[in-house]
């Protein structure tokens, strides 16, 4: 028997990340993959991501082990390769090079997956024509 209910969920707002050092997760979000902060307040830091906001907000607490289904971030990008070579040059390291993750007639979906300092699962995805 399915229940349904009142409340209809739609816009996604929110993304919390929980790291140790917000001062060191900052450097690695701004400096390293270019974000924009839209406010900074002590343990708490909100960055511009579009439609939804990236909030890192410190711990003390042990964070969470990395599994397989460990919930990953997924950033769009207008080009991939050019993307991940450029973020390779400012010190991101990936798990491998940027391979398909999905298909249409005209279109191959890239992605390629990386870490933050705390262990947060992040990836960057684009789609490039097929030829």
């Amino acid at each position: 028997m399915s229940v349904k209910s009142k409340t209809r969920l739609s816009t996604l707002s929110y993304v919390i990340l929980y790291v140790k050092d917000t001062a060191k997760a900052l450097e690695f979000y701004r400096d390293k993959l270019g974000m924009e902060v839209k406010l900074e307040d002590g343990g708490w830091i909100e960055l511009e991501t579009g439609s939804a906001t990236l909030a890192l907000h410190a711990t003390d607490e042990t964070i969470m082990e990395k599994h397989s289904t460990t919930p990953i971030v997924v950033f769009n990008v207008d080009n991939i390769k050019e993307s991940y070579e450029e973020l390779k040059k400012q010190g991101v390291k990936f798990d491998k090079e940027p391979h398909e993750v999905c298909s249409t007639p005209e279109f191959t979906g890239l992605s390629a997956d990386f870490e933050d300092l705390d262990g947060n699962r992040l990836s960057i995805y684009g789609m490039i024509p097929k030829k």
